[in-house]
């Protein structure tokens, strides 16, 4: 499933904006995030709520890291950890993703 597909399928936008990072933008960046780090997150799975959550924090996330190494989207990944366990995020994958 790709980005455009999940931002249909939960009726988000595709303009919607973190900052000036569209919402296609971010979840692009999420789902390479996923497939790079072999987690089990299942983004297609995700309330539009919760999608939206993690769009929303994307924003911060360009401001407080760099972009190498995937830090952005893992930040976001890991600070809403507990929600996203519900989408198949396991702990395997929250040590992996961890910045230590």
């Amino acid at each position: 499933m790709d980005a455009i597909d999940i931002l249909k399928q939960k009726g988000i936008n595709f303009d919607y904006s973190a900052l000036s990072i569209s919402a296609e933008d971010v979840i692009i960046r999420l789902i390479d995030t996923v497939k790079e780090w072999k987690l089990g997150l299942k983004l297609e799975s995700m309330k539009k709520q919760d999608l939206l959550k993690l769009i929303d924090y994307f924003g911060g996330c360009v401001i407080d890291y760099h972009p190498e190494n995937y830090h952005q989207e893992r930040a976001v990944l890991l600070i809403h950890s507990d929600m996203l366990k519900k989408y198949g995020l396991t702990d395997e994958d929250i040590c992996r993703l961890d910045f230590c």
